[in-house]
């Protein structure tokens, strides 16, 4: 392995104590982006505040843990910088269970999406074949393009494709965004270690002075506890043979993105990358599985690997798996600090946003330099067309896949994991075609 130019801290290094911790917090700002996920789960079938609480500082601890794992070289984790967060791909799935038989079913059902993970991993190094350059390069590139329409839409301070932005929004973002830049391609040393930081506490300064940032999300820090245990789930755990189908699905689509995930880490560690490491992806997955299974223990939501995080480890030069121990320590510490989790939860949105534009910049661009260096032919011409077309189409035309059975629904919610079954699938039509015409 040698470590690329642009890269400070490679994966092997280790950092100083300081650097690790002030990475670390960096990486903790933007592994909470999706902890409104479990908020909006319980809140959905009227649970107590309470649960709410227990929910997330649970999902916060599963989330530190694997982030942990996955720093460590061995049979499991893959010894790559590669944080986690709460897993999208499993939305849809926790409400049908939610729904069912509430947070019980929803756990217990994560138990088992986290078992398949887990035999899944120990199958993926028999799977190298499926991932050759041109569907490694479209996958490694649609992790980034997953994040724009998410990244976009919080930079502008919008909810919704209708509503209407507001003039301050867009200078807490484009200040955010500025500042980060300019400590990105300027700074050296430490100033452009932390420039995402740093980015992020002026975006939290200039947002509260644009009134962007209220009092009420003031009010909101400030009255939240500053320790407190979680408890352990009271409610037991809850199994229903309805929803093993879902729940397979969208922990497939979570180890689908996980391996692009992972390939990207690969990629951005290493300036002499040829092909994934399906050993150590496999190792990684096994990590995943058991912090999902962790997590339905335990009573939070399913988890994933967090492709904004990776972009972070590109952006400011920092992918030591040192750096992966503090963030995943901080964020399970973390989940006995309300206070600290709430100054997480009120993070503006325009601020956010830069930052998933500044990271996705990186992401696209590793997926282009690996698609450079296939030799095309007509084959690879339409696997990676296709991919890219038909992925974009979940994220610029949604309502076409509406009526998709709910079951297949975790499929069609993320470019990502479209575009990369759609790629794999076209790989092995051809070679089936290619098999079928010599013999002819």
């Amino acid at each position: 392995m040698a470590k690329p130019s642009y890269l400070i801290y490679g994966r092997d290094d280790s950092p100083s104590f300081l650097i690790c911790l002030l990475s670390g917090i960096q990486h903790t700002f933007v592994m909470s982006s999706t902890l409104i996920l479990p908020v909006v789960v319980i809140g959905e079938i009227g649970g107590s505040q309470l649960e709410i609480q227990r929910v997330v500082s649970m999902t916060m601890i599963a989330i530190g843990i694997t982030t942990m794992l996955q720093s460590l070289r061995g049979r499991i984790g893959m010894g790559h910088l590669c944080p986690y967060l709460a897993g999208v791909p499993y939305f849809a799935a926790s409400m049908q269970a939610a729904w069912a038989g509430g947070v019980a079913m929803m756990a217990g059902m994560f138990v088992i999406s986290g078992m398949f993970e887990s035999l899944f991993s120990r199958l993926v190094k028999r799977l190298r074949f499926l991932f050759p350059a041109e569907v490694t390069g479209v996958v490694v590139m649609m992790v980034g393009i997953a994040l724009i329409p998410l990244g976009v839409a919080n930079f502008m301070g919008i909810k919704t494709a209708e509503a209407l932005y507001e003039i301050p929004d867009i200078m807490v973002g484009a200040t955010t965004l500025a500042v980060m830049i300019g400590l990105s391609v300027w700074g050296t040393g430490r100033v452009r270690v932390y420039c995402v930081f740093i980015g992020l506490v002026m975006g939290y300064l200039v947002a509260y002075t644009a009134d962007v940032m209220t009092i009420y999300e003031i009010n909101k820090v400030t009255a939240a506890r500053s320790f407190k245990l979680p408890g352990l789930p009271e409610y037991g755990w809850q199994f229903d043979p309805n929803l093993i189908f879902p729940f397979i699905i969208a922990a497939l689509c979570t180890s689908l993105k996980a391996i692009g995930d992972m390939i990207t880490c690969q990629k951005i560690s290493d300036d002499q990358w040829k092909q994934p490491d399906m050993t150590g992806i496999s190792n990684g997955l096994l990590a995943g599985g058991i912090g999902t299974t962790l997590a339905g223990i335990l009573g939070g939501v399913g988890i994933s690997t967090s492709s904004s995080n990776i972009g972070v480890s590109a952006a400011t030069g920092t992918t030591s798996r040192k750096i992966g121990l503090f963030a995943g320590g901080l964020f399970v510490a973390f989940a006995c600090l309300p206070k600290i989790t709430a100054v997480f939860s009120v993070m503006p949105k325009p601020v956010m946003g830069a930052v998933l534009i500044f990271v996705t910049c990186y992401m696209i661009t590793a997926g282009i330099q690996i698609l450079m260096t296939v030799e095309m032919d007509t084959q690879k011409i339409f696997v990676i067309g296709a991919a890219i077309i038909f992925g974009l189409s979940a994220d610029i035309l949604p309502d076409l896949y509406n009526y998709i059975p709910a079951w297949l629904k975790p499929m069609f919610s993320s470019s990502l994991t479209l575009s990369t079954v759609i790629a794999i699938s076209l790989t092995q039509i051809f070679r089936v075609g290619d098999y079928l015409k010599s013999k002819l």
